[in-house]
């Protein structure tokens, strides 16, 4: 059987009419998710971007990993990195559509750089780095994600809850994204039991979750799954960015497989390369 993907996809419409291009996708149920508390992820980025000649409003979710660089799938991208002045980053949002939420940053992009190995048929090394056109401070609504520890091994967490946020597709039968942004708490399951739920077709640079009747839809990708620092004293309250969403199967954003995400432990070097940062 061949696999069939969707991405969550590389140019998410914003328009009420908007289709998932997937009757199940459609009129699927972050799914079974609730809205966050205010300033909980201050690290989550919403992207925009002018597509088409009609100048639609393409979108994806991303992380604010520096104070010049966002992280976020690669199929956000637009690979030609020509159309970077049209590409726009949100910071501090909490309601979507709110243009005078305080705390609310909207900066432009100025570098677009896509991981050299991203495979759109495979959708192995599905990540990509945003720089912005400022500096940004960090304040209560905007800072960053911590990246995972080099010397902390994230590779067998099958077990613990991870979780994923965005304002995609929330509630069933709506076909534009949430105004709101969401959360969910997922199961991170072995990636055996999840290449298994896709044929033996998936990349080996994956994580994934899965919750009964809840996941990632369409507007969640390119954003963040989580965990908690259960793993270095005192940093209780600490997340860690381990997985950027990156697809769902063909069946539509409903419980029947997991939400895939890519593993950012795999990619601490070529961040590293990209951005200047020094990962500890």
């Amino acid at each position: 059987m061949i696999l069939k993907l969707i991405y969550l996809c590389s140019v998410y419409i914003l328009s009420a009419n908007a289709q998932c291009g997937d009757e199940d996708c459609r009129s699927a149920r972050i799914i079974g998710g609730e809205i966050t508390e205010q300033n909980s992820r201050p690290y989550q980025v919403a992207l925009y971007t002018r597509v088409g000649t009609a100048g639609e409003l393409g979108f994806c979710g991303a992380s604010l990993i520096h104070q010049e660089w966002v992280l976020t799938a690669a199929h956000c991208c637009f690979h030609d990195g020509e159309n970077v002045d049209q590409v726009q980053a949100i910071l501090g949002a909490h309601s979507l559509y709110d243009r005078f939420e305080n705390g609310r940053r909207v900066v432009n992009v100025a570098e677009l750089v896509v991981h050299p190995d991203w495979d759109p048929v495979t959708f192995a090394n599905d990540i990509a780095l945003l720089r912005l056109a400022n500096v940004v401070q960090f304040t209560e609504t905007v800072s960053p994600v911590r990246l995972p520890y080099r010397r902390i091994s994230l590779f067998n967490l099958a077990g613990l809850g991870a979780t994923v946020s965005g304002w995609g597709i929330a509630a069933e039968g709506v076909t534009f994204v949430s105004p709101t942004l969401r959360q969910r708490v997922m199961n991170v399951i072995t990636d055996s039991f999840c290449n298994g739920s896709y044929f033996n077709q998936l990349p080996e640079t994956i994580i994934c979750a899965f919750q009964g009747a809840s996941g990632t839809c369409k507007g969640d990708n390119g954003g963040p799954l989580t965990i908690r620092n259960t793993f270095t004293p005192d940093a209780e309250d600490e997340e860690i960015l381990v997985g950027v969403t990156s697809f769902i199967s063909s069946t539509g954003c409903n419980d029947v497989r997991p939400s895939v995400f890519t593993r950012v432990q795999l990619y601490l070097d070529w961040i590293s390369e990209v951005t200047g940062m020094v990962l500890l």
